[in-house]
């Protein structure tokens, strides 16, 4: 404050003063200041000097006036305020639950020769050594399973990028009945209790809109052409010529991808498959022996000269693999006769004399395949096949295509035939008519073609069943071996607002435990956080304590899991799991709070101590007693006064109900020896009645004043009945980097080391008189009421000594926007401190100014204290240099003249107008060594319900309620 100077003579001007006075009055007297030999002289000086003095005290009249005024005022020098942050606690591995009471010391060593700066947790913790291993987002309503990833900033209850882990899948495999190639026909018998529900879910599985049926053709997923229901059972087609090819497991499956139109649960008791193709199809191999027998040209099926012991050999992997199915074989077979004699005369070589003309014809005899033996290979050897139709096509007997019918057996398996590997049938000669003939005429099997089909007169069982629901997958290995499967293959998630799902490694209880959740920027969600736990049935509501505001910013929220929580399987992954759900419906999952890491045993920690408690006695009406206490500054107080004697058991009754808490009684040998009621503190006695339990703290000095018995009561006359618990501390030196308190003042088993995990900040030391002087006037003004808008700036700058900076826009919403009868107060810190204390810092002022307000405003929603929008201002500037040699120690200084015209000039002006441009050229051109400035460009980053912005700053109007902080600057040299 300025204050008037009553009188502005100096020593110079009274010694020039008296120097006149003597030589008009004393002529005769030769003054001359500074004469040694002069007596006079040196009473004048004497004189000057005194009176000075006076007048120096005289001008400080009007400072200590004013001083007294603000004292009437009950202005308070405000005591310095502590630091605060945010620590973190490691336990060993393997221990269990280790609680940390509230109040446990730490400290941040000091400097060789100073004092170790101490802190204390403000809230009990237990620390655990379990780890979160995943976080999931989950919209049933969009059918959506997604995991997040948390090396990166995520949205909450919002979708984020990545694959969506809901699949509504099922599967099943036959590896016989789905050994298919070309075009084919399956047909599906899905079996459920009670079976009234097949025929239902068979149409809705038919349905494309509801269903999608797909096979593996070796290099993706194709689509059945087409797929049809009629009385419960499904038909598949396909027409192209891709074979369903067996997966990783060696596998054939059926896939079925339900979409989300289907909605009702389908459970199946059972699955049952057959197959038919849609035309026969040709042999895959044909052997005679050892020797390949071409399709289409055809060859001998025994050799040119059968004989006993000669094999055929048909292979058919799709229609020979069918087992249990009615196989049909054609083969077309035409007979090679084969006549060595040619039909020539005979002569009888046995007579003396041969004669021409009494040579004769000799009638060959057919030598052809009598007998066959049809057999396949059951895993150890060639068993006989019991055949039906024609038996013996080979015998050349019979005219035109040859069918032969057979039943698989369930045991037939592949066999390796000439070096390849497949489902063979075999026939093999037993017995050839007239082998041994000297006039043989052979009557050659040539088969040009052979073709096979099946049919299945029942349902073959699945063998192997997947379903994929929710993110797990469940598999059911030997299903064809289970009487009823009771496997869900479609299980809709039950409708639940969108939620996010934490997984954890191991079984873990806390009471509580802490998380902190660093939320990126600020976001208001539409519904309320609830959280649960899942017990291996439910998930059940946990009592919390959100200090995120509903995940708004930056916060610790403190979970009671009084029970450990057990591994249970969700989403395909096994753990322990906690659940955070939206109270409703509605939302916008698009405005979604950002969450960049959570952090687990993390509470905050005030830069304070805890003094030794002190006792203090009094002596009979001690009106305006004061106490010191051994330490100083004070920051909290815990004061009682032992008024056994004074008070009447309905009186002590009647001070319990009315205060609960505030007595304590001691007891010794069954009598009452202390009787302890607490005393509040207030910040003026005057305001206080006869009977009022008050004292009057002075914090910075560390003095307890008590009434008079007219302003607050006279405590009674006892020895040592005065007992004070205080704690002490604050400052400036509390504000300390990350990583600096890091050590326990004493020891806690099971803790193996704390740390804080963000800067120490927010501590204030006494605030200069100068600060007190220009507020404290202003009580006359507001009286502790905030009406106007200057009201609400000077009430929160007078009682918060971290703000740096209080700005009210009526008329104005937090996001900037014009709303007639708001009114929003934007504070800026004294500090960088972190977002939640930002937060943390207004929820205290809102709390102080909301009962001080227009109770309408307040209770309207329409008063908003909030933190300023800190933009980062990054700077590219091109410049040139006289002297390219120091060209980098040139970059470095603009580098700090930059940084330091915007933490210290821009920011210290008031809120939305603080930059300005003009002077960034200025800054840069006074740099020595730069030549001329080019091209400068200023860019702001800032975030915006929970999204990092850009913007130009061309002005600070692009950015509401904007304050500045610096960035990364890049000097390029042009």
């Amino acid at each position: 404050m300025n204050q008037p100077v009553l009188d502005p003579r100096t020593r110079e001007s009274l010694m020039e003063q008296l120097r006149l006075l003597a030589q008009a009055y004393t002529p005769e007297w030769r003054y001359e200041p500074g004469d040694p030999n002069d007596p006079g002289a040196a009473i004048v000086s004497l004189f000057g000097e005194l009176f000075s003095q006076t007048i120096d005290r005289f001008n400080q009249l009007p400072g200590k006036y004013y001083t007294e005024f603000l004292n009437l005022l009950g202005v308070q020098t405000p005591s310095p305020t502590p630091a605060a942050g945010l620590v973190q606690f490691e336990a060993g591995a393997g221990a269990g639950p280790v609680a940390v009471p509230a109040g446990t010391e730490i400290f941040a060593a000091a400097p060789e020769g100073g004092e170790d700066v101490v802190f204390a947790t403000e809230r009990k913790i237990e620390v655990v050594t379990t780890q979160l291993e995943d976080v999931y987002y989950v919209d049933a309503a969009q059918n959506c399973i997604q995991r997040l990833d948390l090396e990166r900033e995520q949205p909450f209850f919002g979708p984020v990028e990545g694959p969506n882990l809901q699949r509504h899948r099922f599967a099943f495999s036959q590896d016989q009945v789905l050994f298919l190639e070309g075009a084919c026909q399956i047909q599906l018998s899905l079996q459920q209790l009670p079976r009234f529900l097949e025929e239902g879910t068979a149409r809705m599985l038919a349905d494309p809109a509801c269903a999608c049926w797909e096979y593996y053709d070796g290099s993706g997923y194709l689509p059945f052409d087409r797929v049809s229901a009629q009385d419960g059972i499904l038909t598949l087609e396909k027409d192209g010529d891709a074979p369903l090819q067996p997966e990783a497991d060696g596998r054939r499956y059926l896939y079925c991808e339900l979409q989300p139109a289907a909605q009702e649960r389908i459970q199946l008791s059972g699955i049952g498959l057959r197959s038919s193709l849609a035309a026969p199809a040709a042999a895959g191999a044909l052997f005679n022996n050892d020797v390949p027998i071409p399709q289409g040209a055809g060859g001998y099926c025994f050799g040119r000269r059968p004989m006993p012991y000669e094999l055929f050999y048909i292979r058919s992997d799709s229609v020979f693999s069918k087992r249990g199915a009615q196989a049909h074989l054609k083969l077309d077979i035409v007979p090679i006769v084969d006549d060595p004699a040619g039909g020539e005369l005979q002569y009888e070589f046995t007579r003396r004399i041969i004669d021409k003309r009494d040579a004769v014809r000799v009638v060959p005899d057919d030598v052809y395949v009598e007998q066959v033996a049809w057999e396949y290979y059951n895993g150890t050897g060639w068993a006989p096949l019991a055949v039906a139709g024609n038996e013996n096509p080979f015998s050349c007997k019979q005219e035109g295509p040859q069918q032969v019918y057979f039943t698989l057996p369930e045991d037939i398996s592949p066999v390796l035939v000439n070096a390849q590997e497949g489902y063979y049938i075999r026939v093999r000669v037993i017995h050839v008519a007239n082998y041994l003939s000297v006039t043989p005429r052979w009557l050659l099997p040539f088969v040009k073609a052979v073709t096979c089909s099946y049919q299945y007169d029942r349902f073959r069982p699945a063998q192997s069943v997947r379903a994929w629901n929710n993110g797990a997958m469940t598999e059911l290995e030997g299903a064809d071996r289970i009487t009823d499967l009771a496997l869900g293959v479609y299980e809709p998630m039950q409708p639940h607002p969108r939620a996010m799902y934490l997984r954890f490694d191991r079984p873990f209880s806390a009471m509580p435990l802490s998380i902190l959740f660093q939320v990126v920027g600020e976001t208001l969600l539409d519904s309320k956080i609830a959280f649960e736990a899942y017990d291996g049935e439910q998930f059940l509501p946990l009592r919390a304590i959100d200090q995120t505001q509903n995940l708004r910013y930056t916060g610790t929220v403190f979970l009671y899991l009084p029970e450990p929580l057990p591994r249970t399987s969700l989403f395909g992954q096994e753990g322990c799991w906690l659940r955070m759900s939206l109270s409703s419906y509605g939302g916008d999952p698009a405005r979604t709070p950002h969450v960049s890491g959570l952090t687990f045993n993390t509470v905050r920690a005030k830069q304070y101590q805890r003094g030794v408690e002190q006792l203090f006695g009094t002596e009979a009406y001690e009106a305006g007693k004061t106490l010191e206490l051994l330490e100083s500054p004070v920051l909290e107080t815990d004061l009682w006064v032992d008024e056994l004697g004074q008070l009447t058991q309905a009186q002590q009754e009647q001070l319990e109900q009315e205060h609960p808490g505030a007595l304590r009684l001691e007891w010794e040998d069954g009598a009452v020896s202390r009787c302890w009621v607490r005393w509040e503190p207030v910040a003026n006695l005057l305001l206080t009645g006869p009977e009022d339990r008050v004292y009057e703290l002075d914090a910075n000095g560390g003095l307890i004043r008590f009434g008079n018995g007219v302003n607050g009561k006279v405590p009674p006359r006892g020895e040592l009945n005065i007992r004070v618990n205080y704690t002490y501390g604050g400052g400036t030196r509390g504000n300390l980097p990350t990583g600096s308190v890091n050590a326990l003042v004493g020891s806690i088993p099971g803790i193996t080391g704390v740390r804080n995990i963000e800067p120490m900040s927010g501590g204030t030391d006494r605030p200069p008189m100068a600060k007190l002087e220009a507020l404290g006037n202003r009580r006359v003004r507001h009286r502790g009421r905030a009406l106007g808008a200057s009201d609400f700036e000077q009430m929160a700058l007078a009682k918060f000594q971290r703000v740096a900076h209080a700005k009210c826009f009526p008329n104005r919403n937090p996001q900037g926007e014009p709303a007639p009868g708001h009114v929003c107060l934007v504070v800026m810190g004294q500090d960088f401190a972190s977002e939640g204390t930002r937060y943390a810092l207004c929820q205290e002022i809102y709390s102080y100014l909301a009962p001080r307000a227009d109770c309408n405003l307040v209770a309207s929603g329409r008063l908003h204290v909030i933190p300023s929008t800190e933009v980062t201002v990054n700077v590219h500037a091109q410049v040139q240099m006289h002297d390219l040699d120091i060209a980098a120690v040139t970059q470095q200084e603009l580098a700090d003249h930059i940084a330091a015209l915007i933490d210290r000039t821009w920011r210290s002006r008031e809120i939305g107008s603080q930059i300005h441009l003009s002077e960034l050229y200025q800054a840069i051109k006074a740099v020595p060594n730069v030549k001329s400035v080019g091209q400068v460009l200023c860019e702001g980053s800032y975030y915006r319900e929970g999204r990092r912005c850009l913007c130009a700053l061309e002005d600070d109007f692009a950015v509401p309620y904007a304050t500045v902080r610096s960035g990364r600057h890049t000097i390029q040299i042009g």
